[in-house]
């Protein structure tokens, strides 16, 4: 870098091969030298993809960068890497005056304050809306009710707006024409209050282009009918972080997106979930409770709404709920089905067999069992129609403490004696004792073959929730005072 070469010493003699090691100097100075000649522009464009507080620590490097920082067209911060709200403030603000013209592209603010001021907050906000902004990201720690953080009416309308996420934050109900919000693609909603019933309809209906949904629910956060109506969405994530509160439902859902390709529900509990329209090829992932008793009209509505579809993931608590309160016998045949994974717990174990029945064009399955019962209380002789058809790839997963050894070969058994066209059977460790006597059985399919799987690694997936980013338990240095 311009500000950084060091002299080299020169030699008072020339001695053989000399001329090799100039040469070799002189590539290894330019190699390590080459960010001097990469134009500002993008440099500016490489310094938006971090945090303010990395990019204004750049302007120590050399005089070229001194001010770079401050026509960075991205604003990143986090209230608490700075000494106080005051020092937050002006920096905020000198930001905003050093380059009036300046577009900021990307915003970001991990905002945790003492002393909410509201009037100056939705001032820095709407600053920022007005410079254009694209990627919108405000992750509130504020959450006394006296300090509600509530978004200024300028995001309603922000004609720009291309991504937006929102943790911890209010918002008020609006006059209609206000709400317009024509290029956004993608929205991330946690923690989110709305103070009206059908603000959150209002904001998803304004999104004429919204590709990309997500809802994190918590146990305050008043959302009312979940009611998602969008031509365009293709995507939809909805995740309760309530899950510790067993008295406590989610909001009733009511679901319209004819182009949707995926949708996952995880960790809910309502009591009613209705979808009007989904793509027969999409791919969904269920992990859903519905508090009913003695009515099984809405697991059968539901069950039918999604039959359609193409991939599907259903949790073991899901099959505990249609188990015990619904007949899957009498409920629809999943004809479109290519792939499923499924989960079984002891209570859902007998609906195994079933769940199979209802999928007469199933290609591929991934089955993981939380138990299994002893061989003598197996009742494993119905064979589903996939089974004569159309299943190729079958994998099986079942807890290393299971030690019922009859149990576990007769569960591959029941696979590889059965299934016509099976190409290939994949068995987690918990096999490890009987796969060689598995690898023996006589198969129905010719050239079948029987693989052990690798050790499971264990899952640190967080799901959907921006809780780990806000409260990330590292040390970061403090902003410099510029």
């Amino acid at each position: 870098m311009n500000g950084g070469r060091s002299k080299r010493p020169i030699s008072s003699g020339l001695g053989r091969g000399t001329m090799a090691e100039t040469s070799e100097k002189k590539s290894k100075l330019t190699e390590s030298d080459w960010i001097s000649y990469v134009p500002d522009d993008l440099l500016r464009q490489i310094l938006s993809k971090v945090s303010t507080k990395e990019s204004v620590s750049t302007s120590v490097m050399s005089k070229r960068w001194r001010n770079l920082w401050k026509h960075v067209p991205a604003l990143d911060l986090d209230s608490s890497k700075f000494t106080d709200e005051l020092d937050l403030e002006d920096f905020f603000d000198s930001f905003l005056e050093s380059n009036q013209n300046l577009k900021i592209k990307r915003f970001k603010w991990i905002y945790n304050v003492e002393e909410h001021f509201h009037s100056g907050f939705v001032a820095r906000i709407d600053h920022v809306v007005n410079r254009g902004v694209c990627d919108f990201t405000l992750l509130s720690k504020v959450n006394t009710e006296e300090e509600s953080v509530r978004m200024p009416l300028s995001l309603y309308s922000c004609s720009t707006l291309v991504n937006l996420t929102l943790f911890g934050v209010v918002f008020d109900a609006p006059r209609s024409q206000l709400v317009s919000l024509p290029c956004l693609k993608t929205m991330h909603l946690e923690a989110v209050k709305f103070d009206g019933e059908t603000i959150l309809e209002a904001l998803i209906s304004s999104c004429s282009v919204l590709d990309e949904l997500t809802i994190v629910t918590h146990l305050d956060d008043f959302l009312g009918l979940v009611c998602v109506r969008s031509p365009s969405l293709r995507r939809f994530k909805l995740e309760s972080m309530r899950e510790e509160y067993e008295e406590c439902e989610d909001p009733d859902v009511e679901f319209d997106a004819p182009k949707l390709e995926y949708m996952s529900i995880t960790d809910y509990q309502s009591e009613s979930f209705v979808i009007h329209n989904i793509t027969p090829s999409a791919k969904v992932n269920i992990d859903l409770v519905f508090d009913v008793e003695d009515d099984d009209s809405m697991i059968h509505d539901f069950l039918t709404a999604i039959s359609t579809v193409r991939e599907l993931t259903i949790s073991a608590r899901t099959l505990e709920m249609i188990h015990e309160n619904s007949e899957m016998e009498a409920g629809p045949q999943f004809s479109n089905l290519s792939c499923l994974h499924a989960t079984f717990s002891e209570s859902s174990w007998k609906l195994f067999p079933t769940v199979l029945g209802c999928c007469p064009n199933l290609n591929s399955l991934h089955l993981e069992f939380d138990y299994l019962p002893k061989k003598e209380k197996n009742n494993l002789s119905f064979v589903p129609q996939c089974f004569q058809s159309s299943l190729e790839c079958v994998q099986l997963k079942v807890p290393i403490t299971v030690t019922e050894t009859p149990s576990k070969m007769q569960l591959a058994i029941y696979f590889i004696r059965n299934c016509v066209v099976l190409k290939k059977l994949m068995l987690n460790e918990s096999f490890g004792n009987v796969m060689n006597e598995v690898r023996k059985i006589p198969k129905r399919a010719s050239g079948c073959e029987v693989v052990m799987l690798a050790p499971a690694c264990e899952d640190v997936s967080h799901g959907s929730s921006l809780l780990p980013v806000i409260y990330k338990d590292m040390f970061i240095p403090k902003i410099l005072d510029q």
